[in-house]
């Protein structure tokens, strides 16, 4: 009998004192990376790590912090450099109202969870962070990853798939020593600094930013060329001020020099205040940068054309116009939801981008790699400019029997040999080191204000944000991506676009059979009981009948 006993107690603590995990799931899903694995290693200095998403919470967050805990487990198995603490934010506070307060004055923005409880609504408020600090750097970590669209589960599943790429980005942050410096180009009408102030915000983290004028040194292009050939990478957004042959050749010629180049441009251009004034409308005609050719010798086009798609962002709208106007959302063709492409290096995990009046992008065939990165549905249809587009549209029914054009490129990665726009013709000015052909990647999108954020009282708002509709696109991450790639920062593409398969519930099916499931569920458990009570009553039957 002792012995019974003892062997299973020492292998139960022979056991406990082994701290090792076996992971069986399908995609690994709680084996960190090797990047992450050493970067924990690399690890040299204590790092506290504050953990919120704790106290009470929804059966969905507690599923959610689980996999935390199993994160945080698993990357201590590499380091002992981690401090970490689960904090209540609950525990102690005078009132929700004013925790709230508090917490926003932090950026630790909270989340408001609607459950069903006892047939009433019950809201629930928790705070989807953690915060990551060295001793002289604090940085906040989200928890929480949203897309427009997805439902309460979807987003769990999807934050739980993103959880090592949030806590890896937090590590590379806190831990980089320099930064890699590219350059944001600020003449020739290029969009304001308020307007791509979040943009640009997301970036300082990662690189050093550095604002770049074409024009500065106009007597002096060599000069001009010399100091533009010291950034691996030059930023583009929305510019509305044509460029002159000779700063057409100082791109082209970064472009050979193996720098790589970013653009958001539009082809066409739309006034928005005159589209919402009292007349309701606006003339949209071809824009001209004089970049045409350039863009043709490398291997696109931009069509002088508006892209409408029947899967759209909403505008909003004042049905009157005296004090009792309501203002409404109504689909705004104009405004297309473009999806990123699934087999791309970065975008596979991104939600749906906004992408106001864009033009469609046409590849030609030479030598260069191209790739889609971002395209319409296959409800799609282009309009010819110049065109008239008028308000009364967006109360007006969409017919997708006109929306029958497939789907069309917004956004294209050309990589590869480049051979100079400029060969075989006389440059504008001599330059000592031309060359006409090099190895680089260039990146453009037909819609100038992609990565333009929206501003209110002065200030601006997060990239993605709509104030109008309270509509979250996916803009910043999108764009965050497509730098980093460019800037070969692929470790961190890896990460975000790690895919967990996570099993999820149909909810409509268990409402269906609801009635069927509660029957089951309560006669299983007596048939097991009268199982069991009849091969006692048996065994017992059979032994005292002897």
């Amino acid at each position: 009998m002792f012995k019974n006993l003892l062997i299973p107690l020492l292998i139960i603590l022979i056991f406990q004192g082994i701290d090792y995990r076996l992971d069986m799931t399908q995609d690994q899903r709680y084996k960190l990376s090797n990047a992450t694995t050493n970067m924990l290693i690399s690890l040299d200095s204590p790092i506290k790590i504050d953990v919120f998403l704790t106290g009470q919470l929804p059966a969905d967050y507690l599923r959610l912090q689980r996999e935390i805990i199993t994160l945080i487990k698993g990357m201590e198995e590499y380091t002992d450099q981690l401090l970490v603490s689960f904090i209540n934010p609950f525990k102690g506070a005078e009132s929700t109202e004013k925790l709230v307060e508090e917490m926003t004055q932090y950026g630790l923005l909270p989340e408001y969870v609607l459950s069903d409880h006892k047939q009433a609504l019950e809201q629930t408020v928790v705070f989807p962070w953690a915060m990551m600090n060295n001793g002289s750097k604090t940085l906040r970590i989200p928890l929480l990853e949203k897309v427009l669209g997805d439902n309460e589960q979807q987003k769990i599943n999807r934050s739980i798939a993103q959880l090592e790429f949030h806590f890896y980005d937090a590590f590379f942050k806190i831990t980089q020593k320099q930064k890699p410096t590219l350059a944001v180009l600020t003449s020739h009408g290029t969009s304001a600094a308020i307007k791509i102030a979040d943009f640009m915000r997301s970036l300082q983290p990662y690189y050093q930013l550095a604002s770049f004028d074409l024009k500065a040194l106009e007597n002096e292009p060599e000069k001009t060329l010399e100091n533009l050939n010291r950034f691996e990478l030059l930023m583009v957004s929305n510019p509305t001020v044509p460029f002159s042959e000779i700063e057409k050749y100082l791109l082209d010629q970064h472009l050979m020099n193996g720098g790589k180049q970013w653009w958001a441009i539009n082809s066409v251009a739309v006034n928005q205040d005159s589209l919402f004034n009292s007349s309701g409308s606006a003339v949209a005609i071809g824009r001209s940068l004089n970049m045409e050719n350039t863009f043709f010798k490398y291997g696109f086009r931009l069509q002088k054309n508006l892209v409408k798609d029947l899967y759209c962002a909403p505008v909003v709208l004042a049905s009157r116009s005296d004090r009792e106007a309501q203002y409404l959302p109504y689909p705004w063709p104009y405004f297309p939801l473009a999806k990123p492409t699934q087999n791309s290096l970065f975008g596979e995990l991104t939600g749906n981008i906004l992408m106001p009046y864009p033009s469609s992008i046409d590849t030609l065939k030479n030598e260069l790699d191209k790739k889609i990165l971002i395209s319409t549905s296959n409800f799609s249809k282009t309009v010819k400019t110049p065109a008239t587009i008028t308000l009364k549209e967006a109360s007006e029914k969409l017919n997708p029997d006109l929306f029958n054009q497939k789907s069309q490129a917004l956004g294209v990665l050309l990589k590869g040999e480049f051979n100079s726009a400029f060969e075989n013709r006389i440059p504008p000015i001599k330059l000592e080191n031309k060359r006409t052909s090099g190895k680089s990647q260039l990146m453009v999108f037909s819609s100038g204000s992609i990565a333009e954020n929206q501003v209110d009282k002065g200030n601006p708002l997060e990239l993605g944000y709509d104030k109008w509709t309270n509509n979250f696109y996916s803009n910043k991450i999108f764009l965050q991506q497509s730098v980093h790639y460019l800037m070969e920062n692929h470790k961190l593409l890896k990460l975000k676009n790690k895919s967990i398969d996570l099993p999820q519930l149909d909810f409509q099916k268990v409402k269906l059979k609801s009635t069927f499931l509660r029957t089951l569920m309560l006669l299983i458990p007596l048939m097991i009981l009268f199982l069991i009570g009849g091969l006692v009553y048996r065994k017992r039957l059979r032994k005292f009948s002897r």
